[in-house]
């Protein structure tokens, strides 16, 4: 039986793409690339997926028409690049992975040791490291939750 191949993402430019492979021990994570065209790459290179997790988009309060225009528009592209390549995902909002893992109304810093204790060897160290630990928290709650 060969192992599940899970994805989880943190949509937007401070974002990224955690791939789980390799049953229990394999893992991947990369920053959100800057343009559609390498972010297709990038999935392309991911080979056979099982499942994205996706973080559902949403509204922020207090963020510019600009940002949340941009936030949108490479969500959409997310979102098309999957159906174009057929790849199977489910969107998870924050509250509910989030709230699984223990980290309801926690800092991102949060999200960041908890991501550092469950993959030790991640390049986490920097504190703008938050949307690559957030990624692997969100395919793993696929991983567990899916």
């Amino acid at each position: 039986m060969s192992a599940t191949t899970i994805v989880g993402i943190d949509p937007g430019e401070s974002g990224a793409i955690a791939h789980l492979h390799n049953g229990q021990y394999g893992f991947d994570v990369y920053d959100m690339p800057p343009n559609p065209a390498d972010l297709a790459e990038l999935i392309g290179t991911l080979g056979d997926i099982d499942m994205v997790y996706l973080e559902k988009a949403q509204a922020m309060p207090k963020q510019g028409v600009s940002s949340t225009f941009n936030y949108a528009l490479g969500y959409g592209t997310l979102i098309g690049i999957l159906a174009a390549r057929s790849i199977p995902y489910t969107l998870v909002t924050p509250s509910v992975w989030k709230r699984a893992l223990g980290l309801t109304g926690k800092p991102k810093d949060a999200s960041r040791a908890l991501a550092r204790s469950w993959f030790p060897h991640a390049p986490l160290s920097r504190v703008k490291d938050h949307g690559r630990a957030e990624a692997l928290l969100i395919a793993e709650w696929g991983r567990r939750h899916g």
